[in-house]
């Protein structure tokens, strides 16, 4: 009996785990979308870093999007800090859109105005 409610707890406390780093799920990571984009949040917070965009289609229409990346550590060892974007910043970003159309997406990587180019964890 010990050893079922044992496997169980195990089960219970790892199904969160899972659910949480369901990125295929979450993310197209077969398709990537490139636009120009002004960054208007940049929060650098765990479990993941997330960046808030205002992005411009085709006709001039502003579309806001939030981008998440990895963990703060995980983007130190890409060449991240948490002065790495600005409020007002302008940047060239590549990402993984929502499958489902929502405005949210995985960065894939960025190019600033300057020309650095700054890339997501595994990208």
């Amino acid at each position: 009996m010990k050893i079922k409610v044992l496997t169980l707890s195990l089960v219970l406390i790892a199904l969160p785990v899972f659910a949480h780093h369901g990125g295929n799920s979450l993310y197209d990571v077969k398709k990537e979308v490139t636009a120009d984009a002004t960054v208007t949040s940049f929060q650098w917070t765990n479990p993941h870093v997330e960046i808030g965009l205002d992005v411009k289609d085709n006709s001039g229409r502003v579309s806001h999007l939030i981008l998440e990346t990895s963990s703060p550590p995980v983007m130190v060892n890409k060449g991240w800090n948490r002065k790495s974007l600005g409020t007002g910043d302008a940047i060239k970003v590549t990402y993984n859109p929502s499958p489902t159309g929502q405005k949210i997406g995985r960065l894939v990587k960025l190019k600033k105005a300057d020309g650095t180019e700054l890339r997501n964890s595994g990208s």
